[in-house]
């Protein structure tokens, strides 16, 4: 894991050397790939995001069916499995595809759509809170509410249980 980590500082020295150059900055991976797609008439575009997730849950699920596990349980493993792979909400791209992710887990039965709405909920939040969305003085224009369920923050375990 060190050896990743020294990796990861290596890129980014390199990108900050790019940048105090005069260089563009660069794309995700996933940008790249969408636009690579749209450029050769691929349709529909590949979301690289929602294929870690979707693979992650359909590894996981011939891995534990193949292990002998209930089918009931290998659901619900298969479902935390995909569920951990959805991106982090770091900024506004990593929240389209976490979007994405979400949105295609509901529709292929890999997120229960209680549990679906909840992290698009979060997702909503997340985006609300990134530099420049609503200003301050929007949101202090519009009463303040905070319903009990609001202050109740599950962990993802706990999200992808309820209303089972």
């Amino acid at each position: 894991m060190n050896k990743l980590y020294g990796q990861i500082e290596q890129a980014n020295a390199v990108i900050e050397k790019l940048r105090s150059l005069g260089g563009p900055k660069p794309e995700t991976a996933g940008r790249f790939l969408a636009r690579l797609a749209e450029e050769s008439g691929m349709f529909p575009v590949p979301n690289l995001a929602v294929e870690i997730c979707v693979k992650a849950y359909l590894t996981s699920k011939k891995d534990l069916l193949d292990q002998g596990i209930k089918k009931a349980d290998v659901e619900e493993l298969a479902q935390l499995s995909y569920a951990s792979h959805l991106p982090m909400l770091a900024n506004a791209d990593c929240i389209r595809d976490f979007i994405a992710c979400v949105v295609h887990g509901m529709a292929v039965g890999a997120i229960p759509s209680p549990q679906g709405t909840r992290l698009l909920y979060g997702a909503q939040v997340a985006h609300s809170a990134l530099p420049g969305g609503k200003s301050d003085a929007q949101n202090a224009s519009k009463p303040h509410q905070v319903h009990h369920r609001q202050l109740i923050q599950p962990n993802l375990h706990q999200l992808l249980r309820a209303n089972t």
